[in-house]
């Protein structure tokens, strides 16, 4: 491997939550302390935001069911607050119809101002996978579970 890959290889963090929406793409990843928010083109970020548990604008929530979860980040800019989820439920292994549910999993933002959603999108046919990082554990709680049910 040449030095210019292995630096470049290196220098990409790995994404935290990464999923697109329409042409765009909502990809959050960990820099150091800090996780940052980027939304927009391959080319050209509409908007970019870095924080951490010092800043109290970005803030964690999990919720755990008996065969699944559901995760949030909070980004908050001003009135605005960016919301990335996660859905996950594991299959249902039911001895009736109604038990046998399939694997569900997606992820998406709502973007909320003054606490009134102003929209919603759902990543594009991916889940917009999150797990369990480490500087979760270091951030504010958000109290409420804002990913929707679909």
């Amino acid at each position: 491997m040449s030095l210019l890959l292995a630096l470049a290889m290196a220098a990409a963090p790995e994404p935290v939550f990464d999923c697109a929406m329409g042409k765009k793409r909502l990809t959050v990843t960990q820099e150091g302390g800090a996780l940052v928010y980027r939304y927009g083109t391959r080319q050209r970020a509409e908007l970019r935001m870095v924080a951490d548990a010092a800043s109290g604008r970005v803030h964690y929530h999990r919720t755990l069911y008996p065969r699944g979860e559901d995760q949030t980040l909070r980004f908050v800019n001003g009135d605005y607050s960016y919301v990335v989820y996660a859905h996950y439920s594991a299959p249902g292994m039911g001895m009736t119809e109604e038990g046998r549910t399939p694997e569900r999993t997606y992820g998406g933002l709502i973007v909320l101002k003054n606490g009134e959603a102003l929209s919603s999108r759902r990543c594009n046919g991916e889940s917009g996978d999150m797990r369990e990082w480490p500087i979760f554990k270091t951030l504010p709680v958000d109290a409420d579970n804002l990913t929707p049910e679909f």
